[in-house]
């Protein structure tokens, strides 16, 4: 496995109701992209407020309802988290993946079903999270928008939580993602 460091401020979109946005005990019950289900917990964040916007409007795409139709008061929130410096496992750079024995077309046609193993492998090795590219992707092979931090929940206890902020005060006016690469 490469490693890369990482640290300062990462996102979280989370549901108006959520007590604690930092809780990872829906990813240890359901799974992730990182994480099988009922293996451990895992705090996927993101690494900038516009892909925080991106994941917030793909949430709902194959839904009846779309995100401007909730009701503002049931629009997501974001919660900031304060990350320190951190050695964390490399799937962002072409040699990281390769090493991880993923394409570097990922994370186009990658699912759970291969990531999964991996984050076990790297939880069971002692590693504190991956460092990937977002999951959220063009449909284009190779083309990517922003990075996420798969924090897995033992490293995830040492963040800070920042402000968490309701819909109308973080998401951006432009409903245009653009590409972040």
């Amino acid at each position: 496995m490469e490693h890369v460091e990482r640290s300062g401020t990462y996102y979280r979109v989370c549901g108006p109701d959520w007590a604690d946005c930092g809780d990872t005990s829906y990813s240890k019950e359901k799974g992730g992209r990182w994480n099988p289900p009922g293996s451990f917990g895992v705090l996927y964040l993101n690494k900038t407020r516009q892909l925080a916007a991106l994941q917030a409007r793909l949430n709902f795409v194959g839904s009846p309802i779309m995100l401007f139709d909730l009701k503002p008061e049931r629009r997501p929130h974001l919660q900031s988290f304060v990350i320190p410096k951190h050695r964390v496992v490399d799937a962002v750079s072409d040699d990281g993946l390769t090493a991880l024995g993923l394409p570097t077309s990922y994370p186009h046609r990658v699912g759970h079903a291969v990531t999964q193993p991996i984050g076990q492998a790297a939880f069971d090795a002692g590693e504190d999270g991956i460092a990937a590219r977002s999951a959220l992707q063009s449909t284009k092979p190779g083309e990517w928008y922003g990075e996420e931090l798969a924090a897995f929940d033992r490293f995830a206890e040492e963040f800070v939580a920042g402000k968490r902020e309701r819909f109308a005060e973080w998401y951006p006016r432009t409903r245009e993602p653009g590409a972040m690469k």
